[in-house]
Formats: C-alpha cells, sequence, structure tokens
C-alpha cells in the first residue's frame, strides 16, 4: 500500500512540473494615447431653479396683442417722431381775411378782398370765403374806350368760394434772421369752386325768374342789359357765373396759432363752352391772413 501511495505522489508532481515548463505567450500592449485635460467649468452659485412639472403649461393670453420690433419701428417712425411746431391737425377752426389780385387777360385791373373760414381733418382743409371783387380801368382800357372795340370783362360783384386744400409736405422751416421764430409749413395742392353773385344783374327780375337764373351757369340776356350800367367803358360783360380753379399754396404757421397763406391758382375754364366765357385761363394770385383756434 506504502508503494502505490508513493507512485500516485510521484504522478503528481510530474504533472506540476510540466505545467510549469509550458510556454507563456506575450500579451499585446496598446499604444498610449496623449489625453488634454479638461478645462474647468465654473458653476454659478445660488439655489439650483426648481425642475418644471410635467403637467405645467405656458400661459399664452399676451401673444396675440404682442408685435413685431421691425413693425412696431414702420408704425411710429414718421408719426410720433414727426417734428412739429404748431399742429394744425388739433385746430377747430380757420379765420382770416382774405384777398387776392386776379390777372383775367385783359386790360382791366381787378383785385377782391373778404374772409375766409376754414375747418381742419387729419388729410384736408375744407374752405370757403366770401369776397367782393372790384374792377377798374386802367391807361390802356381807357383808350380802348375811344374806339369801337370791347374786351370781355367782369363788373364788380360778390364771389363764393368753397374748395379744398390737401397738404402733400410739412415740416419745421427756419427763416434767416435768427430772431424770426420757427414756422410750421405745409406745402398744398388746392382746389376752388367758384360762384360769382351780380347785384346789379337781377334789378326788375322777378323772383321766379331770379331762381331759375342763379342755377345757370350763363347769364341770361336779361342780366347782361342790367349790368349794362355797371360795366367799365371798354368792357364787354362776360357770359360766366361759374369758375373752377385749381393750384398750389402754402401755410405758414405761427406757434401763437397765426398763419399766413399765399397761393397760386388758375382759372381752367371746364364750364366755357356751357357759358360762352371768352376769357379763358387766367392766374389768381390770393393770400389769407389769419388765427387758427
Amino acid at each position: 500500500m506504502i508503494r502505490e501511495l508513493s507512485v500516485a505522489l510521484w504522478l503528481l508532481g510530474s504533472a506540476a512540473h510540466a505545467q510549469d515548463d509550458e510556454p507563456v505567450e506575450p500579451v499585446a500592449e496598446e499604444p498610449a494615447v496623449d489625453v488634454e485635460p479638461a478645462e474647468p467649468v465654473d458653476v454659478p452659485e445660488g439655489p439650483a431653479s426648481p425642475a418644471p412639472e410635467r403637467d405645467e403649461v405656458p400661459d399664452d393670453t399676451l401673444s396675440k396683442h404682442r408685435t413685431k420690433l421691425d413693425v412696431l419701428t414702420d408704425r411710429v417712425i414718421g408719426t410720433a417722431s414727426r417734428p412739429v411746431q404748431f399742429n394744425w391737425r388739433r385746430t377747430k377752426v380757420h379765420l382770416g381775411a382774405y384777398g387776392g389780385w386776379l390777372a383775367e387777360h385783359n386790360n382791366f385791373r381787378a383785385g377782391r378782398g373778404g374772409v375766409l373760414v376754414r375747418a381742419p381733418s387729419k388729410s384736408f382743409l375744407f374752405e370757403g370765403a366770401l369776397t367782393y371783387a372790384a374792377s377798374g380801368d386802367t391807361p390802356s382800357s381807357r383808350l380802348l374806350a375811344l374806339t369801337p372795340y370791347r374786351q370781355p370783362g367782369r363788373p364788380n360783384r360778390f364771389e363764393l368760394d368753397v374748395g379744398v386744400a390737401f397738404p402733400v409736405a410739412e415740416g419745421i422751416v427756419t427763416a434767416w434772421p435768427r430772431w424770426f421764430p420757427a414756422t410750421q409749413m405745409t406745402f398744398e395742392l388746392v382746389g376752388d369752386f367758384r360762384y360769382l353773385f351780380y347785384t346789379q344783374a337781377f334789378r326788375g327780375m322777378r323772383p321766379g325768374r331770379i331762381a331759375r337764373a342763379v342755377l345757370n351757369p350763363r347769364l341770361s340776356d336779361e342780366e347782361v342789359a342790367n349790368l349794362d350800367l355797371a360795366r367799365l367803358a371798354a368792357m364787354e360783360v362776360d357770359r360766366a357765373r361759374y369758375g373752377v380753379l385749381a393750384g398750389i399754396g402754402n401755410t405758414i404757421y405761427f406757434k401763437q396759432g397765426f398763419f399766413v397763406a399765399p397761393r397760386v391758382l388758375l382759372a381752367i375754364p371746364v364750364l366755357a363752352a356751357a357759358a360762352d366765357s371768352d376769357i379763358g385761363f387766367w392766374p389768381d394770385f390770393s393770400v389769407a391772413i389769419g388765427v387758427a383756434l
């Protein structure tokens, strides 16, 4: 039995010695990689904000009232930033004295004077004027009276004007003398409808004939005969009762509300054929001086 135990121990020792003699395969080493150190991250101090709840819905009530910045800028520029020395749009009525010189392309001199009323709105100025127009002789017309020739003209009369002015440009202007105050000036396009009223023309006429004559754009033969005593010696009475004028003008407003409004109008003979008028185109130079209330 001892012999068998010795043989077993010898076999175990031989097996362990054989395992130690087996060659060991080398393990491949991985190449080293240079890794840059990470930069430190600044973490703000303070209490951490609570995480939003999943069921919370953002309030969007004011979204329909929000306007983009570029749209808001387009709306504001030119309105809120408009320089104004006197805001005539906030006034109620303009009252003034009105006068002018008529160049009716004949040898007579003619001028007019009266009152002007203007009602401003946001974009227009509605106007009404009542003036008295007088015609007078010149050296040329007196010489013409010595001949058998006559020129178309208009005797003394009242004129009723209804018109509108459309300001197309405005701004603050300064004058050359430094002591003169800054003013608000508007450049306007003007349209005017003028009615000529001859008081002498209705002498001896019945009310019915007067009513029909007032609406007729052409003076009747009876009216022309009545005006024969009122006309100048070298004048042939023009038969036009209505006039249409158009032109340009300026209105200069002072800070206190006073204004000066010069303008140049041109008579357009759109009704000349219906009225049998021979005067045609002629300019009207006028000016209004008043106050805006």
